[in-house]
């Protein structure tokens, strides 16, 4: 572990994912990688979710005061990117229909509107302007007495994050939102024993790889799902074109459902010879 007690190991996290988002910046407003508002997504939201687990340290008021500045960028890069996906598993269904078809082209319109409105929201500075006040809070001093030693406070917020995904695990495959809680439990722990595993014990840093998995296969459920519901309040499509990109769609969701079912059933341990 590289240090000992809270303040220099979340300060040392915080400041190595502000470069990282920092580096997806100039990507973004080039708008010609694909995957660049993916990866400054993700710079946000591990920021935003150590900051959470550091409220001990930092505070509930200044740590929330910081995530609060990042909320609004995360929105409209979230809204793009759920564009994106959603135009993926369209093109991906393999319905051919020149209705389908021209209903897309029309909704790409709508992506090239959000993506202005990502680079819109950059170029007020309203990034840096989170950024900067994460410096901030980093450039304070740590009261001593919440300077928690990190490998005690690493394995309460991964116990914490173990219990959430207990409690939802249950969660039927035919409930959409109760998957999607499901699948941010999983998120908040894969997040979780990423972020500390340098704090946490073996077992417990090991914890990121199932996480992830399920976080994964419960994720494109969500998007089947979200496609689903965006289908539904379609009017424009004809109806046989509806009919057969909606079957398309469920059969989709049943094959992406089994896959987590299968991910998520305890394997029987081998038998020794």
């Amino acid at each position: 572990m590289t240090h000992a007690t809270s303040a220099p190991f979340f300060g040392a996290k915080l400041r190595h994912l502000d470069e990282q988002l920092a580096a997806t910046i100039p990507r973004v407003l080039a708008t010609a990688d694909e995957e660049a508002i993916h990866d400054m997504r993700v710079a946000i939201r591990r920021t935003r979710t150590l900051l959470k687990l550091a409220r001990p340290v930092y505070g509930r008021f200044h740590a929330d005061a910081v995530r609060a500045a990042f909320t609004e960028v995360m929105r409209a890069t979230g809204t793009l990117r759920d564009e994106e996906v959603l135009e993926e598993l369209f093109a991906d269904l393999g319905v051919a229909d020149h209705a389908f078809d021209h209903w897309r082209a029309r909704r790409r319109a709508r992506e090239r509107s959000l993506r202005r409105a990502v680079l819109a929201r950059l170029a007020t500075g309203e990034l840096d302007r989170a950024r900067a006040m994460l410096a901030a809070l980093l450039a304070l001093p740590v009261k001593p007495s919440r300077d928690f030693d990190a490998a005690k406070l690493a394995r309460r917020c991964i116990a914490r994050a173990q219990r959430e995904v207990d409690e939802k695990r249950g969660a039927p495959t035919s409930d959409a939102i109760a998957l999607h809680e499901l699948r941010i439990a999983y998120k908040r722990l894969r997040y979780s024993a990423e972020l500390l595993a340098e704090a946490l014990p073996e077992e417990l840093a090991a914890l990121a790889r199932p996480a992830a998995q399920l976080q994964k296969r419960l994720g494109e459920i969500h998007d089947a799902d979200v496609a689903l519901a965006t289908i539904a309040r379609v009017r424009s499509l004809p109806q046989e074109t509806h009919a057969r990109v909606h079957e398309a769609l469920a059969a989709l969701r049943e094959k992406r459902v089994r896959k987590y079912v299968e991910d998520a059933t305890p394997q029987p341990p081998a038998e020794s010879s």
